[in-house]
């Protein structure tokens, strides 16, 4: 009945048998991305909070649900945004609380040379050469150190980067709930729900994941036309944007003033700060553990 399915909503093409089927499938796919990816994208990106005004208006059909536009974005970024040019990614610094490594060029001397205040100090660095040497005051802690320093010593701790790159969106999903938790307590009145600072800061943070999608892109660019000074303004104006775009998109939702805005951006910025240091550290430290 009509083109579409009654029961399904199944498009009534063309045989599946036939090689123009096959390409029109593709071709819908690759233009049109579900219907609503690139409407979805365009609000985000030029239109802050809006997205987030029109989900709890009901207005949610046109548009890609949070948690879907939040994976896309994510995943693009984890996997292409990070590689930008001239990036030598290197091995996190983790410093595990109790852990101690003795490291390599500390000191010119034999280790018993050294003065007794040397000995004792709590040292960062591990050395991948003498992994007994790792020492921690948990017991469970010291021996997955010492045995993912075993693991990792053949392929010189490209096993940790690996872990530590695919375990950093995972940790990135737990920060953003988390920081739901400050908007709840930043905008106690009004009184709004959970879910409605949790979707806030989902979109922002999809937003931010393709903003820097576009720097990544714009970088490439600059390096291939050797334009350099091009890729530090992109990088200074990428910058501004994405704390402009917080701050517009706090003030399109919640409708506070400016002065009022800006005070809780502060707030906001000192504490993602933290909670971003964290999240880093924490990953660094389960990405050795799991290596």
């Amino acid at each position: 009945m009509g083109p579409y399915c009654f029961d399904c909503g199944q498009h009534r093409h063309e045989s599946a048998r036939s090689v123009s089927a096959l390409f029109e499938d593709a071709w819908h796919v690759a233009t049109h991305v579900d219907g609503r990816f690139w409407q979805t994208l365009y609000i985000l990106l030029f239109k802050p909070g809006k997205l987030t005004k029109e989900y709890f208006a009901e207005r949610r059909a046109r548009y890609l649900p949070p948690v879907r536009l939040y994976l896309v974005l994510s995943v693009l970024f984890f996997g292409f945004g990070l590689a930008t040019p001239e990036r030598h990614r290197q091995l996190p610094s983790v410093a595990p609380a109790g852990a101690a490594a003795p490291s390599k060029g500390l000191s010119d001397g034999p280790t018993d040379q050294m003065p007794e205040a040397k000995k004792n100090s709590r040292v960062t660095k591990f050395d991948i050469a003498n992994c007994d040497d790792i020492h921690s005051s948990f017991t469970w802690l010291q021996n997955s150190l010492r045995q993912s320093c075993v693991r990792n010593k053949e392929n010189h701790g490209e096993s940790v980067q690996h872990a530590f790159v695919a375990n950093m969106p995972k940790m990135m999903f737990v920060l953003v709930p988390m920081m739901a938790l400050v908007m709840l307590i930043l905008y106690w009145r009004p009184r709004r729900y959970y879910v409605e600072h949790l979707v806030f800061f989902i979109h922002n943070h999809a937003a931010v994941f393709l903003l820097l999608l576009i720097q990544a892109l714009l970088s490439w660019i600059a390096v291939w036309l050797a334009w350099r000074t091009f890729k530090e303004w992109v990088f200074v104006i990428i910058g501004l944007y994405s704390v402009w775009y917080v701050y517009r998109a706090m003030r399109v939702f919640y409708g506070q003033g400016r002065l009022l805005t800006w005070a809780k951006l502060f707030v906001i910025g000192v504490t993602y700060l933290f909670g971003f240091s964290l999240t880093v550290a924490a990953t660094g430290l389960l990405s050795v553990i799991t290596a």
